[in-house]
């Protein structure tokens, strides 16, 4: 097994360990961070990694803690080396989430990428929301594939406008969701802080019938149980999809589509109807504007849209 000395460190298996990342972003930074020891090892033997005692100073003949020019040096060897701006980007990004985490727990004194640029790559901007018209087809679509208990129309709402991610969905349960307020609790979620959404009339006027149904009332039996659900179980990531996809078939629509085009869908409607970034980075419950932003794609189309449409949408 290859030795590294950044994998083999007690700083990185805290990290792995106790970073709150996504798995797959976690396995992407774990790639690039070995990268990164790869290259601490091309200088030289090093005896035992200390970042807050990395370098030897010869002029006063200390040691001194990482910094940012030992990161720009390591840039500038990525540069020389053929790197890509996405490799130059995705490699000091999880430099920072390296070092934050290290700064935070107090495993090193100073974090030497706290105010390190990172100018090497933008995300692509890639505009997966369906339109106002796409949309309308989809509410309709959801109400003829399931005309009695409508549980397709309820999800089909709730994702247009509250935005959910899909585990978000399927762990819901009643007690999170206040009609009197027309709120809900998300408390389940990943990758985005707990919060509350707001419920708009359409989606509460939708919850207060299915909650009456026959159906519901046998699931529920009285108890706080999930929202959503097949053949007597809670739903799960895979029957929605499935479900979704009924309603794009029955939708007409073609292309591929993935759950969280949703979310974007929802974004950008509320764009449409006159709400700012923040108000929208709050339903998202995103912590950074510039995710929200990154939903917010401004193409041309919406911009006709905002120009032309003023009038409410669900």
């Amino acid at each position: 097994m290859e030795n590294n000395i950044i994998a083999d460190s007690n700083y990185y298996k805290e990290w792995y360990r106790h970073t709150h990342l996504a798995q797959s972003t976690k396995d992407r930074y774990k790639n690039l961070l070995k990268r990164f020891g790869r290259y601490i090892m091309s200088l030289g033997p090093v005896r035992e990694l200390n970042f807050d005692k990395f370098k030897f100073g010869k002029l006063d003949s200390r040691y001194d803690s990482i910094d940012e020019e030992f990161i720009d040096d390591y840039v500038e060897y990525l540069i020389d080396n053929g790197a890509s701006n996405a490799t130059l980007y995705q490699s000091i990004e999880a430099l920072k989430c390296f070092f934050k985490f290290l700064k935070m727990v107090g495993l090193i004194k100073s974090n030497p990428t706290a105010y390190y640029p990172n100018p090497y790559y933008k995300l692509k901007k890639v505009d997966r929301a369906f339109s106002k018209e796409d949309a309308e087809k989809l509410l309709s679509a959801s109400k003829k594939v399931d005309p009695f208990f409508r549980q397709s129309y309820v999800l089909m709402v709730l994702f247009l406008t509250c935005g959910l991610r899909s585990r978000e969905v399927c762990l819901m349960k009643k007690s999170q969701i206040n009609l009197e307020f027309q709120t809900i609790e998300i408390t389940r979620g990943q990758k985005t802080s707990a919060g509350v959404v707001l419920v708009v009339d359409k989606l509460k006027e939708a919850f207060e019938r299915y909650f009456k149904h026959p159906e519901w009332l046998k699931w529920s039996n009285g108890q706080d149980k999930e929202v959503f659900f097949y053949k007597g179980k809670p739903l799960n990531r895979s029957r929605l999809v499935s479900m979704l996809q009924r309603i794009y078939d029955e939708a007409g629509i073609d292309r591929k589509v993935r759950v969280h085009d949703l979310r974007h869908t929802m974004a950008q409607l509320l764009l449409l109807n006159g709400a700012n970034e923040f108000s929208i980075q709050e339903q998202l419950r995103h912590e950074k504007i510039e995710t929200t932003m990154h939903y917010l794609n401004y193409n041309m189309n919406y911009r006709n849209y905002l120009e032309a449409n003023s009038d409410e949408y669900l």
